[in-house]
This record gives structure tokens, sequence and C-alpha cells, in this order.
């Protein structure tokens, strides 16, 4: 008898459970079911926009990324996540493995020598407003489209201490015999350290290594011009012409003891704390120095004189750079070109270029940058624009992995000239052989 009737309230159970079940079904499944409310939907339309993007200066970082994230207050539904590297270096080597697996984020930055290699990724931008009022985007127009936008333009220029310069009777060089006698002379004071190289990071070499070449050839187009050349590192070229004055300068001694045992955020912070008189880089470093010193009441520019005599024009080198591109497989491309009209139109513009004290590329838009001002007004010179190569030029670089720094970090090390030269030589002319 219990066992009947326990089996019986089971049944029963089971009964009214099953039915339960069928009935909330059907009412999920119902056609005529209420739409979702206007919070549901929103959640649906959800869309994560992903930045990445690198710079030396992790104060900008973090300031830019915060005012990045403002652009979800024009699209609710826009979440951004920015990612954040210290180097380009590291960056780029990062992107290239994103490229591999398919997995580049939706926006993307680049400097101008990384469009080529990204440039089947990229989604043409000649349609966006913006584009239009961008002074610097035709310039680096791959086949006619524009893949990119950049941000900033600034001269490369040669920082000083002008107190060290008076204490030792100095005037500011103006041709490249002069820049290597005032190093020399200061080393000669014993009392600081002429230039600070951070050569352990190979690229703070860029401003000789990478530049020199193209301000001696007077072509800003010289990487597309050696594309087309066997041999153009031999005697006689502008690389070997340039390279002879950078052997003087790395021979004079004049970059500390070890050069090479010293990483770029040891070598600035010598010239911060003033044990070091002379540093070069772009107008980008001033906000970094600004920062980590509290002022610029000792701090002064001049451009890198690479001539040899006062009679030629003394050129100062203009790179464009910071662009930004978007990922042509984004899911969310509608979302990232409102992403980037709000950004060239909007107070974010301006805010970057200040925070990066550089020059403005956007019409209408002036950037504020006294230090820049003072320098022009101090200094003639004649701006000569960075361009880089094009399809050619970038596969012969790939295929022999010339890197312009680490030429300087061999050179630094003792490599002489001319095995550099003529190694190069070699790998160039089968690169094009084989091509």
């Amino acid at each position: 008898m219990k066992k009947r009737l326990v089996t019986s309230v089971l049944s029963i159970a089971l009964t009214f459970g099953l039915a339960g079940c069928s009935t909330n079904t059907a009412t999920t499944n119902n056609s005529s079911s209420p739409a979702p409310t206007a919070a549901s939907g929103a959640k649906e339309n959800a869309v994560t926009l992903k930045l990445a993007m690198w710079d030396s200066d992790s104060e900008f970082l973090d300031s830019w990324t915060k005012k990045v994230k403002e652009f979800s207050t024009v699209m609710p539904n826009v979440k951004m996540e920015v990612e954040t590297f210290k180097s380009d270096g590291d960056y780029l080597q990062a992107m290239k493995v994103r490229l591999a697996a398919n997995e580049l984020p939706d926006i993307i930055e680049l400097k101008p020598g990384f469009i080529n290699d990204f440039k089947a990724e990229l989604l043409p931008l000649n349609d966006l407003s913006v584009t239009a009022k961008n002074t610097k985007a035709k310039q680096y127009a791959v086949d006619g489209k524009i893949l990119a936008l950049p941000v900033i333009s600034f001269p490369e220029l040669v920082y000083y201490h002008p107190s060290v310069f008076k204490e030792l009777g100095l005037s500011v060089p103006t041709t490249w015999e002069q820049f290597v006698s005032v190093l020399t002379e200061i080393k000669k004071s014993g009392k600081y350290q002429p230039y600070a190289m951070g050569g352990k990071d190979s690229w703070p070499n860029y401003p000789f290594n990478e530049f020199m070449p193209i301000l001696a050839s007077g072509d800003a187009n010289y990487y597309d011009k050696i594309a087309g050349m066997d041999k153009p590192f031999d005697k006689g070229t502008p690389f070997y012409k340039a390279y002879t004055d950078i052997q003087t300068l790395y021979d004079a001694k004049v970059m500390g003891a070890d050069p090479l045992g010293l990483s770029n955020d040891q070598a600035t912070g010598l010239f911060e704390a003033k044990k070091a008189a002379v540093i070069a880089a772009g107008l980008w470093y001033l906000p970094q120095y600004k920062s980590k010193v509290g002022n610029i009441d000792d701090l002064a520019a001049f451009a890198l004189p690479t001539r040899h005599s006062e009679t030629e024009p003394l050129k100062v080198m203009t790179f464009t750079d910071n662009f930004f591109g978007i990922n042509n497989k984004s899911k969310n491309v509608e979302a990232a070109k409102k992403f980037q009209e709000w950004m060239f139109s909007s107070d974010a513009y301006s805010f970057y270029v200040n925070k990066k004290q550089a020059n403005s590329v956007m019409e209408g838009v002036k950037a504020d940058v006294p230090f820049l001002n003072d320098f022009y007004k101090a200094n003639k010179v004649e701006e000569f624009s960075f361009l880089p190569g094009g399809e050619n030029f970038n596969k012969y670089v790939n295929a022999i992995q010339l890197d312009w720094k680490k030429l300087g970090q061999e050179m630094m090390g003792g490599t002489p000239l001319d095995k550099i030269a003529n190694d190069l030589n070699d790998k160039w002319t089968k690169a094009r052989a084989s091509k």
C-alpha cells in the first residue's frame, strides 16, 4: 500500500512538472511575445572598438587612452578598448603576428613606413570628410588610396642646454665639422658627457643612420630611387657620404664610455639631469623632457647640421607621424569610420596635438607650441619632408632585413663602413635579381 501511494504521488508531481515545462517553452517561442526592451536592444547592438597604438611617453599613453574613451559619449553603444606599446618596434612585431593570425584590431596606428606593410589590410579613407582637410594625407597615398590619416608633423631637432654652451664658450654649430668639434670640446672639459646616446635600444640613432642619407641625397623620394639601383651603397653615393660623416661622429667617442650599454631611458635621464649636454630627437621628446624636469628653462634646439658649408641650405628633416588606419576586415567598419571623424574633428584632435607638442596637419587647427616657434625664429632652416619608400623598396628591405638603426649599432660597435657597404650591396643586388 505504501509503495503504491508513493508511486501515485510521484506520478502526479511528474505530470505537473512536465506540464509546467511545456508551458514555459511555448511562451518563449510564441511569435506574439513582447519585443525586447530598449536596454536589451542596446545590449544587442553593443560594439567594442579595439585600437592599438604605441608611444615612448607613458604619460601621453595614459592621457590619450582616457580621451579616446570619451568617444562612447558620442556613440553610447561603442566601448573603446585601447592596447598600448612602449616602442614602435615592439608594436610592429605584435601587429605582424596579429596580421598572420587575422586578428588585427579595428583601428591601428602606423608610422609612414608601416603603411606599405599593411596596405592590403587597410580601408581606403578617401571618402571621409576629415580626409580632405588633412594637409599631409595625400603625400602618403598608395596607388591613389589614402589608407591612413596622419595626426602630426614635427622637425627633427638637436636639443642642448644653453647654460652648458655658455659656460664652455660654445656656439651653436651650423656645419657637420662644427657639430663634431663642439661635442669634442665638451668632452675635453671633462664635466659633461657630450652626447646622450641610448644605443642599447638601437632606435635612438635614427636621426643619423636613418635620416642622414636622405638629407645627403636632397631627394625626398630617395628610397624609391635606390630601389632601381643594384649598388646604392657604393662609395660616392648619398648613403656612403652620410655614413662617412656618421663614422666620424662615432669615432670621436663623444657618446660616453659605453653608448651601446645605455638604454634610451638612461640616456635621456643623463640629459635631463644635465649630466649630458646634447641629444637628438624629434619634437616628440619635448613633452617628455618637460614632464621629467618640470620646465624647459634650460632647453633649446638647433637643426642637425648635416651640411659641410654654410653656403649650402640648412635642411631640417620634417617627419609626419602617427597615422591611424582602419582594418578592412573589421566587423565594425562604420563605427571605426565615425571614430576617425570624431578624432580629427572634435577637441580630441587639439588635445592630441598639444599633448604631443607638435604641428597640426588639419586645416583650421593651430598647435600651441611656443618652443617650436622659438626654434624657427632662431634657426634659418629649409624643411625637408621624409617620405617612405614604395612597394619595391620595401620588398628589398624586407628581403635583406635591412634595419638602418641596427647598422648604427654595428658602427658604434666597431664594424668598418666598407664592410657594411659591401655586405649591403651584395644582398641588395641579389634581392633585386630574385624579385
